[in-house]
């Protein structure tokens, strides 16, 4: 038995030498070998980051500062804090050399922590007074420098793009110039202006010069962003058309309803002198395009949810006023929006008609599902509610289209010249070289509130590719085209997928029933306040006795309708309840269980073998 005893012992001590030699061992030679099988690939360089990398020609020296003592009391940032080391430690094995990593967790009052604030980074605050670094310091040869100042889990897909561009900005000789005309009030440093998230990404990756809404001539800009523009004049116009025919490349977002035009200010108000609408159809006839001013898209299948209030009760419904088009609604062939995976959320789009145009070429880029529809304007402006929009919902017969891409030779649509004899001296009636216009029936998209959600837990986190697909049409309009598949990166959370679909389900089950028996409550609800408010003091005794009786049998039948309501909700509620305690089942309390019956399993076994 004690032979048996030290044998057991000296196995059992021989494994964890063989164990630890064998981490020596795979820490040695196999450092920069890595393996990633995690859904989405989350710590697998994408081939634009790889182009980038190659294309470095001096070493980049990459200063990782965490405070990872501190962080390892806060999960949410020890868990993303891992997943920013892992990508970083595959940069820098992917550079072979040319990127040097070092990670440095700074101590209060130290040197490291001088170093940097000094360097720009912006530390969390944590509990008794710490504070977390959490952030990254790029230096090429010549000391130009990229600071991320914290790596905010809000950006977590937008993570690979933001190191790729540090890379990218260090190595570039100068950053094109991009020129923005808007009426909206997101000119930053202007008056009234709000913050606008796209307009700070997009300026912190290029220049911008923007226009006044009295523009005379246009800058010497790469290219062009307008974002429902103010009332142009024709001279205006003009300038526009010769600056496509001269291969100028432009991105318009026009809307016949836009409502990111009356979001209130700082003040609480709508911004003066706002446009309801920007179509340009003087301009955008001539290229076979036609936005109509009194018509909206919508879908009811990819409507977003909203929470409304019916009958005093909050409830959540699929708004098909605004919804998100999917991968299956974007173009797979397009730069800008084959890689996008989170969908494009819109509100109250407008729709895009063509017709054909000698040498212009057209790609759809974004449009409704095969369900979508058309409703006025008029209807889509009254703030309607879901039951209203689906009462005579009809679809479209084809899906409205939201957004094109026009590229090749465009016509003029000034054929007489300029509208002045202020124009240019030299008038253009086609195009010298193939331009690029890309146009968007929709404002809204580009508006906070639609990609851009805040949890009291989370915090501000981007919800969908709004952002990606705005700064993809930049890139390629200023010739980056290396960053574009970084921008629509998985996320690491994992939503309940199963949860949302069984939501999705009850609530089409019910909401027919719902939205019938809420207008019968209605309808009986009027039928008393008429009664009540009509009936005489003194009106005999059968009189009284019969709408005693009316009054009555539709109290009655309103409790009954009520009861069904709630009967409803309480059904849904199970439904959702049962759903969450089978996944509860499946994911926490099963694999214990199967380990300990494979446990057993395996003991009776061995037992019955050392018997036999």
């Amino acid at each position: 038995m004690m032979s048996r005893r030290w044998h057991l012992a000296a196995f059992l001590a021989a494994l964890l030498a063989g164990l630890a030699g064998l981490n020596l061992l795979a820490s040695a030679w196999l450092s920069d070998v890595r393996l990633d099988i995690t859904e989405g690939g989350l710590y697998r360089l994408s081939e634009g980051s790889r182009s980038v990398i190659r294309d470095i020609e001096e070493p980049v020296r990459w200063t990782f500062y965490y405070s990872r003592r501190t962080a390892a009391d806060y999960p949410a940032v020890r868990a993303y804090g891992s997943r920013v080391r892992g990508l970083l430690r595959a940069y820098a094995a992917e550079a072979n050399g040319r990127i040097l990593l070092t990670e440095i967790d700074p101590e209060a009052f130290s040197a490291e922590e001088d170093a940097a604030l000094a360097a720009g980074l912006t530390p969390a605050p944590a509990g008794e007074g710490e504070r977390i670094f959490f952030g990254l310091v790029a230096e090429n040869a010549v000391d130009d420098r990229q600071v991320l100042a914290y790596f905010s889990p809000e950006r977590e897909a937008l993570l690979e793009y933001d190191l790729t561009r540090s890379l990218a900005e260090l190595s570039r000789q100068e950053s094109g110039q991009l020129g923005v005309l808007t009426s909206l009030p997101i000119r930053p440093g202007e008056i009234g202006a709000r913050p606008s998230h796209i307009i700070d990404e997009i300026s912190a990756a290029y220049e911008l010069s923007w226009l006044n809404s009295g523009f005379r001539e246009l800058p010497a800009v790469d290219a062009l962003l307008i974002v429902h523009p103010p009332r142009l004049t024709e001279d205006q116009l003009y300038l526009l058309d010769q600056y496509v025919l001269a291969g100028g490349r432009l991105i318009l977002a026009l809307d016949p309803l836009a409502l990111a035009a009356f979001r209130p200010g700082p003040d609480g108000l709508p911004p003066p002198g706002a446009r309801r609408s920007s179509t340009m159809p003087d301009l955008l006839s001539a290229w076979g395009v036609e936005i109509p001013a009194g018509q909206i898209a919508m879908d009811r299948n990819l409507g977003l949810p909203v929470q409304i209030s019916e009958g005093g009760r909050n409830q959540v419904r699929n708004y098909p006023l605004w919804f998100s088009a999917g991968p299956r609604q974007l173009s797979a062939t397009d730069l800008a929006t084959a890689d996008l995976q989170r969908g494009i959320n819109f509100g109250s789009a407008g729709l895009i008609r063509l017709s054909p145009v000698d040498g212009l070429g057209v790609r759809i880029l974004a449009q409704t599902s095969d369900d979508g529809a058309i409703t006025d304007t008029e209807t889509a402006s009254g703030n309607p509610s879901p039951a209203a929009l689906l009462s005579d919902y009809m679809p479209a017969p084809s899906p409205p289209v939201l957004a094109v891409r026009l590229s090749g030779l465009f016509p003029t649509a000034f054929p007489d010249g300029p509208p002045s004899s202020s124009g240019p001296d030299t008038h253009l009636a086609a195009s010298q070289r193939s331009g690029d216009v890309v146009i968007f029936a929709d404002v809204d998209w580009l508006d906070d509130p639609y990609f851009l959600r805040e949890d009291a837990a989370f915090g501000l986190s981007i919800v969908s590719d709004n952002p990606a697909l705005l700064l993809n049409l930049v890139d390629l309009a200023l010739g980056d085209p290396a960053l574009l598949e970084l921008r629509s990166l998985p996320s690491s959370a994992r939503p309940m997928t199963r949860v949302d679909a069984l939501r999705a389900a009850a609530e089409a089950e019910y909401a027919e029933e719902q939205a019938a028996l809420e207008t019968r409550t209605q309808d009986i609800q009027a039928q008393l306040d008429a009664l009540m408010s009509g009936r005489p003091p003194v009106a005999g005794i059968e009189a009284s006795t019969s709408l005693e009786g009316r009054i009555g049998a539709l109290r009655a039948e309103m409790t009954t309708a009520r009861a069904r309501l709630r009967a409803i909700e309480r059904d849904f509620r199970e439904d959702i309840d049962a759903l969450e305690a089978s996944l509860r089942f499946w994911t926490m309390w099963m694999p214990p269980i199967l380990i300990l019956i494979a446990g057993f399993a395996i003991g009776i076994w061995r037992r019955r073998s050392t018997l036999s």
